[in-house]
């Protein structure tokens, strides 16, 4: 098969290959290994015959159980399901995520607060930690060759860019790249779409609130990034402490997903 970026999947939605990403110690990703995509639950008969020949295997799932429940993923030949469950988060259990999000969205953007933007707490929350070290134990797990993993949410962007962020790291891809392949998802998804407008055809504060929503941006990522220095001196001790990685781990991950 063609080694591309951006997977021919019609059905399904931002289905892309972490494969080819050059590492800091001279190393590339190896291609069919590592997918990262938004839900899977509309795959058509086609695409599910795409991803079982393309070698798919472990399907980790970081939606809420809730999510799950509406839009469970397919049934794919040869594929395993994990749940691991970003949301809620520990702080937020009894909060509802609508009202969680709505907090969120008329926040300061300019002034956001360790204790309240999600992307910080997608790297500091207990439970949504427990979800990535779910997603690394799957990835040192698929140690047979010609075998992939897909992670995903809903969109394929937030927690998931998130999760591909956490995992590119410790595969030692630097953080220009990662920056890189995080803000491909506005292409993928929104690059074809028009901004969105009032019915005047100006744009409202609420309506350029919702297209900076819909859209990544670099600051929200290296809020998680900032997170992890503060919290934990830096990534390695992120990877060690948070993510239960020792030094074995990670070099075992790099041996299994580089080349």
């Amino acid at each position: 098969m063609e080694k591309q970026r951006i997977l021919p999947i019609q059905s399904g939605l931002n289905f892309r290959e972490l494969g080819g990403y050059p590492t800091q110690d001279g190393k590339t990703i190896k291609w069919r290994k590592l997918l990262r995509s938004g839900y899977l639950s509309v795959l058509k008969k086609t695409d599910k015959q795409f991803l079982t020949d393309y070698g798919l295997r472990y399907d980790v799932d970081l939606r809420s159980d809730y999510e799950i429940s509406r839009n469970p993923d397919p049934t794919i030949p040869e594929m395993v399901h994990i749940s691991a469950s970003v949301y809620p988060f520990t702080a937020h259990k009894k909060m509802s995520l609508k009202q969680w999000w709505k907090n969120i969205f008329h926040k300061d953007a300019h002034q956001p607060s360790i204790l309240s933007d999600p992307y910080q707490l997608m790297v500091l929350d207990q439970h949504a930690q427990a979800a990535f070290k779910e997603l690394f134990q799957i990835l040192l797990k698929n140690d047979q060759p010609n075998q992939a993993v897909v992670f995903h949410c809903s969109a394929g962007k937030d927690r998931t860019g998130i999760a591909a962020f956490l995992v590119l790291s410790a595969l030692g891809v630097d953080q220009e790249t990662i920056d890189t392949d995080y803000l491909l998802s506005n292409q993928v998804l929104f690059g074809k779409m028009p901004s969105l407008k009032s019915a005047s055809g100006t744009k409202s504060a609420a309506i350029e609130r919702m297209n900076q929503a819909r859209n990544v941006n670099l600051q929200s990522l290296h809020l998680a990034k900032q997170a992890i220095d503060v919290s934990y001196q830096g990534m390695t001790n992120y990877l060690h402490e948070a993510m239960n990685l020792s030094d074995k781990k990670l070099e075992q991950l790099r041996d299994l997903y580089t080349e």
